[in-house]
This record gives structure tokens, sequence and C-alpha cells, in this order.
């Protein structure tokens, strides 16, 4: 449809369902929508949303979550979430979409995908495309793939940079009964046309609004960690990262808006210490994770007065960085105020494959050390991995095994995921080019199965070694070559992966004592 017309009065509220495609039971508040929802408040909108994360038949694997499937691999431990009222839509996604979008009327539509879930929030307009309401989709499959999406013909819009300024923008165009379709950050349909319009610049963090959960359901705040249930939300420290790993898309945003401004950014700390408190007053919050793309690498002063300032907090917290950030009198100082888990990614136990085609030149020395810091520290350590990269070998994989066997004694838990060529990151161009993956296709989920070709080992193989890889790291040499038996599908395989899976659950999968140092004063 052409959406230079709506139905939209200048006299009545606006109204906006924005819809979430998300994977099921991946329960950690999105920034991208609860932003967006903040943006639109602040002009007065009514804004409603639309949230799959309950909803079982759309994950790639019916009626079995990301969380589920790292529990089965001993990555994460089991949690219950019939205690904080979480249970699976029982009913249909599609049936009830429409019927919400029916009953809210909104004159707005606005939808947040990713690769892996961007066909579900297709579908999700698809059954409601009788109803004649403009839509826009965004997120970041939309920012690195707007032509594409723009070839379904349900989508009227597509957001092909940061939303929240051009959401605005439109809903009080259409509020109005303006022309909308100039918007900059947009792409819209006229008159059988598709405007592509300018980029905008890039704005600087404090001019974004507080995120809005609560247009999430209340149980949506419970986020597992350490096999307990926390009411956690996200904290956006920064956007951007300064490194340049080839398999993530940090680096894509860089270079496709370097004519707009700086995608690199810090929030003020003052808005960060206000929107903390915020919560913890509104919320009731237990855990903060903190959204940066590596914590530690930003400047010193910087964290010194995070530090500084968050002693009189002490909720909780967790954040991602990587290995060549972390120093002794960081971990100390993390302690002090409270930090429960940090993450860091290992990503492949080869320095050279890691450096030349991962584009990560840290040192397996230097890993080695940082991880070791924690082997006395209260703070949990994860070391997350990734096989199945593009002509990755077997023997590669098992550098990466080895790697994780070295910092065992510093590490709480070993995540392992399988790669994807997600867009707007440098390797999936290379696949695409080497002919390891169609152009066309969408990637799926990281912790499910292997995608591209390979050259030298086979998807069977990778799956194996993907079941089996804490066992590798865990179980004495002289283990190996029964657990090699148990990485094949075969009946012989399967029950040697049940006897090792009860050794291993009885050996080294007791539950950890999950309570941080510090909980939430009063």
């Amino acid at each position: 449809m052409s959406v230079q017309n709506n139905s939209a009065g200048v006299n009545r509220e606006f109204k906006v369902l924005l819809v979430y495609a998300n994977s099921f039971m991946d329960t950690l508040f999105p920034v991208s929508i609860s932003s967006i929802s903040g943006a639109l408040k602040k002009i007065g909108a009514q804004v409603e949303c639309f949230d799959s994360t309950f909803y079982p038949d759309q994950a790639e694997y019916k009626d079995s979550s990301s969380d589920t499937k790292k529990t089965e691999k001993f990555q994460v431990l089991p949690v219950n979430y019939d205690e904080v009222g979480i249970h699976p839509r029982e009913t249909d996604i599609f049936d009830d979409f429409r019927k919400k979008v029916i009953e809210f009327k909104p004159d707005l539509i606005g939808v947040s995908a990713v690769e892996p879930t961007f066909l579900l929030g297709i579908d999700l307009l698809k059954c409601v495309q009788d109803l004649g309401v403009p839509n826009i989709v965004g997120g970041v499959h939309a920012i690195f793939s707007p032509a594409d999406v723009m070839e379904y013909d349900v989508v009227d819009m597509v957001c092909i940079g940061e939303g929240e300024a051009c959401i605005v923008e439109l809903a009080e165009k259409m509020r109005s009964k303006k022309n909308y379709t100039d918007i900059k950050n947009i792409w819209a349909r006229k008159n059988g046309e598709v405007v592509k319009n300018e980029k905008s610049e890039i704005d600087s963090l404090d001019k974004l609004p507080t995120l809005d959960f609560t247009v999430f359901e209340p149980e949506r705040i419970y986020r597992p960690m350490s096999g307990k249930l926390w009411r956690m939300v996200p904290i956006e420290f920064s956007r951007g990262c300064i490194y340049k790993c080839t398999y993530c898309s940090a680096p894509g945003f860089l270079d496709n808006f370097k004519e707009q401004g700086d995608w690199l950014r810090n929030k003020p700390m003052d808005l960060i210490f206000d929107e903390i408190r915020y919560y913890i007053k509104e919320l009731n919050v237990e855990y903060f994770y903190f959204v940066s793309e590596t914590f530690l690498a930003i400047p010193k002063a910087r964290l010194d007065e995070f530090f500084d300032r968050y002693e009189e907090i002490k909720i909780p917290f967790w954040f991602n960085t990587r290995a060549e950030t972390i120093k002794e009198r960081t971990v100390k100082r993390l302690e002090e105020v409270g930090c429960h888990r940090i993450s860091i990614g290992l990503e492949c136990g080869n320095e050279e494959y890691r450096r030349t085609m991962l584009q990560r030149p840290v040192s397996n020395t230097k890993t080695i050390e940082a991880c070791l810091l924690f082997k006395d520290s209260p703070i949990q350590l994860s070391a997350n991995n990734i096989i199945g990269y593009p002509e990755e070998t077997r023997e590669l994989i098992f550098d990466t095994i080895e790697l994780n066997r070295q910092v065992s004694e510093g590490v709480e838990a070993h995540s392992c995921s399988i790669f994807q060529p997600y867009r707007g990151t440098w390797l999936h161009k290379y696949c695409v080019e080497k002919g390891y993956w169609p152009e066309e296709e969408l990637a799926l989920d990281l912790n499910f199965e292997p995608a591209i070709t390979y050259p030298d080992i086979t998807h069977e193989e990778i799956k194996g070694l993907h079941r089996t890889f804490p066992f590798y790291i865990k179980f004495p040499k002289e283990y190996w070559p029964e657990i090699e038996r148990a990485e094949k599908f075969t009946d012989e395989g399967e029950l040697v992966f049940r006897e090792l899976t009860k050794k291993y659950k009885d050996e080294y999968f007791d539950p950890v004592k999950t309570e941080p140092r510090f909980l939430q004063p009063g």
C-alpha cells in the first residue's frame, strides 16, 4: 500500500503499536523498543507493545528456547520460570496479534526484528495486512538490508538508521495529516515507488529518552543469571565499539554511518546514574546489565568515575568486555562495587586464525593471564566461544578447546555457539564471495545449527563437537577417545553421550553459589 495517506485525527491521541519479534524466552529487555517507546511517549503518543517472547511456536526449535539448548549443553544453569509466573503462551501468536490490532486500533505499527526473527515480523504484518494500518520495520537487519526488506510488499516503510528521532517525526506528521514520505532515516512507498530518504546525522546519547520498560508485561523483567531469576534491566553506557571483529556488526555500523557522524558514543555519566536510581525506585531492580560492546575499554577517568559513584549503589551487575581490557587493579575495584559476572569472548583458540580471519590480535598468553585473575575472585567469569567459522577445521576447533582448558580455573562457564554469517559483518561478505553462503539467505540463531558450507568439515562434525564441547574442556584427556564416540549421532554415539552426560553432571555441573556479594540496599 502507499502510506502517504492515513486516518489519524489531529484532535485525538496518536496510537503506536510496537512489535518486538523476539526469540522464544529471550527475556532481557531490549534497548531498541524501550527507547522508541520512551521517545514516543515524550510527545504524548499512546504506545503499546506486542511481544513474541513467550510464544514457543516461532522458535527455530519448537518449544525450545536458546537458554534451554544452552542448559542441555551445560552452558547455563536451569531456572524455573513458574516461580515468577512466566509460562509459554498456548494461544496462536497470529490470532493474538490480529486481535491486538483490532482492539487497540493503532495509527502506526512499528516492527523491530533481527535477522533470525525478521520473517516472524513479516508474517505478523501479513496477518493484519487487510486492516490497512501503516507500518514501519526497523532493527539491525533493516539497517543493513533495507532494499531486501522493502521487497516484501507488506512493508510500508523501513528505518535505515537510529529510530528515536525519525519515528517521532513520523508520528507527528501522521497525526497532523502531513506528507510523511520525506523523513530522513526512512524509506517509504509513494505512488508505487520507494522514496529513499537520506540518513540523518548521528545524535549524541544525551538526547535519547529514558528507556521505557513499562511497555512490556511486568513479568518480562525477570532474566536468568547463574541459575537464578533476577529483576534485571539494561543500562546503555555506549553505542559502537573500537574493535573490528569480523563476525560482529559493530564495525559495519561505523562504516555505514561514517558520513553522518561518529557512531561510537558514550552516554554522560550523570544520565546513567539518573537512570540507575530511577529503575531502582520505579521497578525494584535487583540486577543491571551494562550495555557496552567492550565495557572496560572505556577511558580510565570515566571508568574510575563509575567505580566511585557506583560504590553507593552496589547492586549486582554484568557486562561484556575483552581479555586485553582486564587488569588486576580493575578486578579488585569491580569486586568492591558489586560486580557479579563478566563475559569475555575467547571465540577462537588459534592465534593466527584469530588475528587474520577474525581481526582479534590478542595473544593466548594475555587471554590466559586475564582469565586466571578470577581464579580466587567472587566475580563469575564467562568465556564465550564460537565454532564453525569459515574454513575452520577440526584441528582449529581443538585449539579453541585447548585454550578453554588452560583458562578453566578462572572461568565459571564456557559457552559455545555455532557461527552464523549475519548481514553487516565482514564475514558475511566473505562467505558470500567464497560461495559458502547464499547472499539472499537469512542467518539463524547462533545456538542452533551450522549454516555455511565448509571445505574441510561436515555439519554433523560441527554439531557433534558443539554438543561435546564442555566434555572436552572438563574431562581428563584419557576420556577423549570416548568423547569422540559421543560426537556421533548414532545409536552407539547417543548411548555414550548419555553416559558422559551423567558423569559430567555428577562431577562438574553441581549448582554454584549464585548470590552475589552485594544485594540491593534496604
